[in-house]
């Protein structure tokens, strides 16, 4: 998405702003007139409309994201049948509703807003040049499914959104009694008096019978099931193998030099500033006023605009081509005249010229050498792939055909339909490899598959070893293992639930411990933070227990994933200083501020400005949208 202004970025409102717009720009998509039918929406508000392909985007990037971090992919009835695609629907709806509402009361960003931001977009620069590339903007954008005109429309409104919302939470303060409140649970103490019981201290526990060690796998069963195991012989044919033979002459290579010889240099860059005026008599007072010396930050907060920065910019990133020209014309410390540029009369002062340089072929001859090669390459794994197919059809085996083309033949080791290894490691081959393996019978020979990069490859399943349930003797030494540490967990609560009991009926912590022969802990001033993060110097749920409950009340529980057990009293509680709660109280109102903010102001916005423009949402155009049947009407009504 797009970056929140940057005068915004370490304030607490520019994390709502975000959190507000999070959908916003992935709103965008080409219209398939083979999928979709571009007349309906899911969502209408006001003057905006989302499509449904426009909404199949936006799960679909979601989707995309949530496999990049996780490695799973939900199908779309997952989604509908959690009611996600209903979630979805409604933050776009008071997202849009918002964007439509700030456009129709006439907020408006300057045009100058959109190019600064449109330029922060690291993505529309070429990598190797560093450069600003129209090609480079498309395609970032149509890896989203967005084209630039769409960018800017949706750009446009959301930095309308974005001023409406920092400007109410701008004024926003929490009464100082909210922090106040927060102040005194955050720096409340405790004393406490407790027994620390701990699996040593159960004993005597037997081993399992085989009858208790049956139920045991059985109800484990889901667990230690051994999956299905595939081995398969898989034949590669890619690039790099391709390449070992592939020699490129010097003039190729200098073709390609030539050919490529102003991107492989670098460009001459400039630091110049830029003032829009409003008209023709200012521009010409920018003018004079920068040739006279004047500080062109202080010739714009005169004139009340805002001034536009360039720092070591190439002329092909500068987007407006006319005032490229011009900065690329002066000299250095120069004022331009007038310049009449797509947003306006522009005046330009130069503040920095740093000369470029012309690329040699000797310092990229390897890398446009490897890349010939690869694109040699890339050709000669098409022809190997053709000839196997050839050969594998004229009825010849498919290590022979392989071997005979220049194919890789590997056997790869057993693993199961998720890729993972006997030892319970991942094998780390492509997905596709998996799904291959398991969609081909046993003995049978796949046909050739895309890998993607340029690489192929088809497998001769060998064996299938069936899933299949261990007997107790495999797993008897883990499952007498589990089987006791269960239990040793079962006796451990019931000896602290009626050492618990007993202090609960009137006997002394301390004079229980001694009787049990038990190791008695005294704490004061204990804080909740006592129990958190790396320097916790008590178990969380200790410390949990221990804040759980009314001075004299006995707490109980688990203790920490040790699987040790407490049974404690809580002393006293102690508010915190004044002075101290006080400060405290100072420094949480901001935090409390924003959480409010992002809770209840955010969609207290959002629902206005649906009644506002009269936003409507269409549950059953989006269930459409994702390919899912909609939901069957029951008789009668």
């Amino acid at each position: 998405m797009i970056t929140s202004f940057r005068r915004l970025s370490k304030t607490w409102f520019a994390g709502i702003i975000v959190g507000l717009l999070i959908i916003g720009l992935a709103v965008v998509g080409m219209f398939d007139p083979m999928r979709f039918d571009f007349s309906s929406y899911v969502i209408k508000a006001g003057d905006r409309e989302v499509s449904q392909q426009q909404y199949r985007q936006i799960i679909d990037n979601l989707n995309e994201r949530n496999a990049q971090m996780t490695g799973q992919r939900f199908t779309m009835a997952e989604l509908v049948e959690a009611g996600q695609h209903i979630q979805i629907l409604e933050s776009l709806a008071g997202e849009e509703s918002l964007f439509a509402w700030a456009w129709k009361v006439g907020i408006r960003p300057a045009r100058d807003l959109v190019a600064a931001q449109l330029r922060q977009q690291q993505a529309f620069f070429d990598p190797v040049t560093g450069q600003f590339s129209e090609e480079a903007m498309g395609r970032a954008l149509s890896e989203t499914g967005m084209t630039p005109a769409i960018f800017e429309d949706t750009l446009r409104h959301q930095i309308a959104a974005e001023h409406y919302v920092a400007g109410a939470a701008a004024g926003l303060r929490m009464p100082r009694v909210y922090g106040a409140i927060a102040a005194a649970y955050a720096g409340e103490t405790r004393n406490g008096r407790w027994i620390l019981l701990s699996p040593s201290d159960i004993r005597d526990v037997p081993n399992p019978t085989d009858a208790q060690l049956t139920t045991l796998l059985n109800e484990l069963a889901e667990q230690v099931r051994e999956p299905e195991f595939r081995t398969v012989t898989m034949v590669r044919f890619t690039p790099a193998l391709a390449a070992a033979n592939i020699q490129i002459s010097d003039q190729a290579i200098q073709d390609r030099f030539n050919f490529q010889r102003e991107s492989l240099g670098t460009p001459e860059t400039r630091s110049f500033v830029t003032l829009t005026a409003p008209n023709a008599e200012a521009a010409q007072t920018i003018a004079r006023r920068l040739r006279a010396g004047e500080d062109p930050a202080a010739v714009a907060r005169s004139l009340n605009i805002e001034p536009v920065n360039y720092a070591g910019q190439p002329r092909s990133a500068v987007p407006d081509a006319r005032v490229a020209q011009a900065a690329f014309g002066l000299a250095q410390g120069a004022v331009s005249d007038p310049v009449q540029g797509e947003l306006g009369l522009v005046v330009i002062k130069v503040t920095a010229i740093a000369a470029g340089r012309e690329a040699t072929l000797a310092e990229h001859r390897q890398e446009i050498e490897n890349a010939l090669r690869l694109e040699q390459a890339r050709v000669r794994v098409t022809e190997m792939v053709e000839q196997f197919v050839a050969l594998r059809e004229g009825g010849t085996g498919l290590r022979e055909a392989a071997t005979q083309v220049g194919g890789v033949v590997a056997t790869l080791p057993p693993f199961t339909e998720e890729g993972m290894l006997p030892n319970g490691q991942p094998m780390g081959a492509p997905e596709v490899l998996y799904q291959t393996a398991f969609d081909t019978a046993e003995g049978s020979d796949s046909d050739v598959v895309d890998a993607g990069q340029d690489e192929y490859f088809a497998i001769h399943v060998d064996e299938v070893r069936e899933s299949r349930m261990p007997t107790i003797n495999e797993l008897r030494p883990q499952l007498v293992q589990f089987w006791r540490g269960r239990e040793i967990g079962r006796r451990l609560q019931e000896r602290g639930n009626a050492l618990a009991e007993r202090v609960r009926g009137g006997e002394d912590i301390a004079a229980v411990a001694r009787a049990e022969g038990l190791t008695l802990t005294t704490r004061t001033g204990v804080g909740r933070g006592d129990g958190e993060g790396e320097t916790a110097s008590l178990p969380a749920d200790l410390v949990g227990g221990l804040f759980g409950q009314a001075p004299g009340q006995v707490f109980s529980g688990p203790a920490d994933r040790e699987g040790r057990f407490v049974v404690g009293v809580v002393d006293r509680a102690t508010a915190p200083a004044a002075v101290l709660a006080g400060r405290q109280a100072e420094g949480i109102r901001p935090q409390m501020t924003g959480q409010a903010f992002q809770a209840e102001y955010v969609p207290a916005m959002q629902a206005a400005a649906r009644t506002a423009v009269r936003t409507e949402v269409f549950p059953d155009r989006a269930r459409a949208a994702l390919g899912v049947p909609a939901e069957e009407t029951p008789a009668g009504e």
